[in-house]
């Protein structure tokens, strides 16, 4: 059977990397592609728990296939964070799109029931909306629903396409799960706070707990989003000034936009890893466009190189795949092992491979899809955590998992049955 085959292949390799030199570490637990149990359903993985960079970290995700179509874990921990702010403290949030009530509600009764600061941000695009949780947001006294002179719904873009996409949360101070308060608390990550893009497709999500320097890194993007902040060409994202370009401890933080033809933020973060036979890359996406060459580049790189490449996106057996066809052909070319699957609305990349002169497991995750858009049109975040090493890598070890509940359930793609129905 192939899992045992899988299972003792794993076995041997630990034995023969514990008895190698210093330095070595073991390959994670990998499934060979062959090894997908395509129509299982997943259990579904809910939350997780590590310490990175000496920080309290919690992953949250939803699988929504394996909640009857509707999983509310994140959203429930949203809320969570929000109620559990202690009197007199302050919460900064970007909200790309709103109809869950409840979240809304927990907003309106912080700043109402503990006299708690609320400033949002909102993609211009939900003024008009008429939902009701839209209407409860309204009556946040600090709520600003951005947009442009071009039409735009960004905040610092002045593009008439753009999108305040960004999915972010800080807290001057909250509970951990466990009922700790922290202070100095980030949340961000893929999830919509609606139903479509949220509690009814895969999502995930990151709280960072007591870290100063990415809460003030990310406080000081959301100001620049609340003040409108517009710069020539859409250039805000400038590492030599630190505008968008946040390191800190425990994840280097990067916001967009950034000016056309620049660097891809994704890829100059991927660039880090060298490829060889050990390296293995999962990619979890809503959807993927032409507009990004070098990122498409920067994977057939790393699968040259010796990495192993999954790739799940979203899509349905009505029009298959969110691929363009010249990318999906490309990435196949090159042994990228893809499946499509219904409502993925993730965007992360999970790497074990070598950095410098030793191997580590690292988890890449934000608001940015594979498209120009994200990278020079729209506000998004992207988060490279720090790396996890040894033989204990939670972090690695959740998305891993979240991961195979979307892929294990998908459709096999292949050249000859684009859109991959």
């Amino acid at each position: 059977m192939l899992w045992k085959s899988a299972s003792l292949r794993r076995a041997l390799a630990i034995v023969l990397c514990t008895s190698a030199v210093i330095g070595c570490e073991p390959p994670p637990s990998e499934p060979d592609v062959g090894d997908a149990d395509l129509g299982t359903l997943q259990g579904g993985i809910r939350s997780a728990s590590g310490t990175l960079g000496g920080k309290l970290v919690w992953a949250h995700f939803n699988n929504p296939p394996a909640y009857s179509g509707r999983d509310y874990t994140i959203t429930d921990e949203l809320k969570r964070l929000i109620n559990e702010v202690p009197a007199g403290g302050t919460i900064r949030g970007a909200i790309h799109s709103l109809s869950i009530d409840g979240v809304a509600d927990a907003l309106l009764a912080a700043q109402n029931t503990r006299g708690v600061t609320v400033y949002l941000v909102l993609d211009g695009k939900n003024a008009p909306s008429t939902d009701p949780a839209v209407n409860t947001i309204r009556q946040v006294a600090n709520t600003r629903f951005c947009t442009n002179s071009s039409g735009g719904g960004g905040c610092i873009s002045t593009t008439s396409a753009s999108n305040m996409h960004t999915k972010m949360f800080t807290f001057s101070a909250t509970k951990d799960p466990n009922g700790v308060l922290r202070p100095y608390v980030s949340w961000f990550g893929s999830a919509n706070l609606t139903y479509t893009s949220g509690t009814d497709a895969f999502n995930n999500t990151l709280t960072v707990y007591d870290a100063v320097t990415l809460y003030d890194g990310l406080n000081a993007n959301h100001s620049d989003m609340w003040n409108r902040r517009h710069y020539a060409g859409n250039d805000y994202y400038d590492s030599a000034s630190g505008r968008g370009y946040y390191l800190t401890n425990p994840a280097d933080a990067y916001a967009s936009p950034e000016a056309a033809g620049q660097t891809d933020t994704i890829v100059t973060r991927l660039n880090d890893v060298t490829p060889d036979g050990n390296c293995r890359v999962r990619i979890g996406m809503a959807f993927v466009t032409t507009g990004r060459p070098e990122l498409l580049a920067q994977i057939k790189r790393m699968k040259a190189g010796g990495c192993a490449v999954w790739m799940v996106v979203s899509g349905n057996s009505t029009d298959g795949i969110d691929m363009s066809q010249s990318v999906y052909n490309e990435l196949l070319d090159a042994g990228v092992a893809i499946h499509r699957r219904d409502k993925v609305h993730d965007k992360f990349f999970l790497v074990y491979g070598k950095y410098g002169s030793s191997y580590a497991y690292r988890v890449y995750s934000g608001s940015q899809n594979w498209s120009q858009d994200a990278l020079s049109e729209n506000e998004e975040l992207f988060v490279k955590m720090a790396p996890e090493t040894g033989s204990v890598h939670p972090m690695y070890d959740a998305y891993y998992t979240h991961f195979n509940d979307a892929y294990n359930g998908g459709v096999t793609c292949t050249r000859s049955n684009y859109p991959c129905r």
